[in-house]
């Protein structure tokens, strides 16, 4: 999904919430979506403010949760004390190994695990829009 077509799902969003689509939002939506990686709001706050990009901690979160509401962000615990984020729309399906020493995060893609979702949600009458399946254990560098 282009940058574009982002835009316009979130512009569509904050009309039926009746908000505005403003010169912040629109920065941290580019900043956001510029990023291949998980990230944290602290870390897109670091990257934004290198960037010469002004923008308050707390209308970044506020911003991060509506993302997160219209669809376009999954939020993801990996068991660091705060939550990460990804884009929700273009990416493949994949899960996350968590180890719990260096808490490393690493995606692994498998068609296995996407079977056993959709035959999981079919058994139980259940549409699924998207899954975050979070593995914990040791990785092979820390064992």
């Amino acid at each position: 999904m282009s940058i574009a077509e982002i835009e316009k799902r979130y512009r569509e969003y904050l009309s039926q919430e009746g908000m505005l689509y403003t010169k912040e939002r629109t920065l941290i939506l580019q900043s956001v979506f510029s990023r291949k990686d998980h990230f944290s709001a602290d870390d897109l706050l670091f990257h934004m403010h290198a960037e010469g990009i002004e923008v308050s901690r707390a209308t970044l979160y506020r911003n991060l949760k509506l993302l997160s509401k219209a669809g376009l962000l999954i939020e993801a615990d990996f068991g660091h004390g705060h939550i990460h984020y990804e884009p929700a729309l273009g990416s493949a399906p994949h899960e996350h190994l968590i180890c719990a020493k260096c808490g490393t995060v690493t995606e692994v893609n498998s068609s296995k695990f996407d079977d056993a979702i959709k035959q999981v949600a079919t058994t139980q009458g259940f549409r699924v829009e998207h899954h975050l399946l979070k593995i914990f254990g040791v990785c092979k560098k820390c064992q």
